[in-house]
């Protein structure tokens, strides 16, 4: 089975790896190298270097529906499209020069739900407690198309975006090698999606890691574990933005003296924690982040900036 793998973050380097070593990958179609950096060098996408490490011939076309790199990949001839966060979307001319006349895409998501740009973050942000990984065809809807296989997993209530993307890469890359397989002992069965049931996820921006501490315990700590690697949870601490890089569900049986005090508020200070109060329980903050410093335990950061009981967190604007 030829491929043509269509990829360009870090998250799609296992599948190019295990569908390497199963198939023949006749190219890697990535998106251009960017700016990157204090200095704006140009760097290439992780997908390429991985590529070129395997000897993979590698195209980086401004614009991937551009008839002279469709017949470009017409001439590798390759049997089947892969897609794992390409970033791009392909025209009817694209998805249709495969042989088998399709491309198949790998969702990280339990599709329908969550169609759309950034379904690991959302479903965190929005206390999803199972995610899962879908192998569909590509149709010209957006996530839209026909699922072939679907794998279930768990969230577990710490596991941050980034914890999840590495393990769904993972898995992702083991679901596609057995969707390959099936589709070449042409026992392929594509089932519809049920589109009444589907929701939909937009790109993540700077106000999702707005902490607002009138909102519940579990909200805000989902928007710290979600809004990683960015915008990385954020709020006002004496007059600075601070980020919030990990956080900790504080059981409300422990009886804190915490009634009477506004939301935001620190009613006790553990050695690896400070508790606050949020508009409904209690969260602990572990890891911080000062304005151009790196991200310190609490224990850390408290040497050079202390924190006290009484002492209050405020919610920060998005310009902040």
């Amino acid at each position: 089975m030829k491929i043509l793998f269509f990829g360009t973050p870090e998250i799609a380097i296992p599948s190019l790896q295990k569908l390497h070593t199963h198939f023949s990958v006749v190219g890697v179609v990535s998106q251009p190298d960017k700016p990157s950096g204090r200095h704006l060098h140009l760097t290439p996408p992780p997908i390429k270097i991985e590529a070129e490490k395997l000897g993979i011939p590698v195209f980086q076309p401004e614009k991937v529906n551009d008839p002279k790199y469709i017949q470009i990949f017409k001439e590798l001839q390759p049997d089947l499209g892969v897609v794992v966060a390409y970033g791009r979307f392909l025209k009817e001319e694209v998805l249709s020069l495969p042989k088998l006349g399709y491309i198949i895409n790998l969702h990280p998501s339990l599709l329908p739900r969550w169609r759309g740009p950034s379904p690991i973050q959302t479903a965190i942000l929005e206390g999803d407690t199972e995610t899962g990984i879908t192998i569909m065809k590509i149709s010209m809807e957006m996530d839209a198309g026909d699922i072939l296989l679907q794998e279930k997993t768990p969230i577990d209530i710490n596991e941050t975006a980034v914890d999840l993307a590495n393990r769904l890469s993972l898995m992702g890359a083991d679901l596609l090698v057995q969707s390959i397989r099936i589709i070449e002992d042409n026992k392929a069965v594509f089932v519809p999606q049920d589109h009444s049931k589907a929701t939909y996820c937009h790109l993540i921006e700077k106000k999702h890691g707005i902490i607002y501490w009138n909102q519940p315990a579990l909200t805000i700590h989902n928007c710290v574990r979600g809004c990683l690697p960015w915008p990385v949870a954020f709020t006002k601490f004496k007059n600075e933005i601070i980020r919030i890089h990990k956080t900790e569900l504080i059981p409300e049986s422990l009886n804190y003296n915490y009634t009477e005090v506004k939301p935001g508020t620190v009613v006790h200070i553990l050695k690896d924690k400070c508790i606050v109060k949020t508009g409904k329980g209690l969260v602990g903050i572990c890891v911080l982040q000062a304005p151009n410093r790196k991200p310190l335990t609490f224990r850390e950061y408290i040497n050079g900036k202390p924190i006290h009981i009484g002492d209050t967190f405020e919610d920060a604007s998005e310009n902040g």
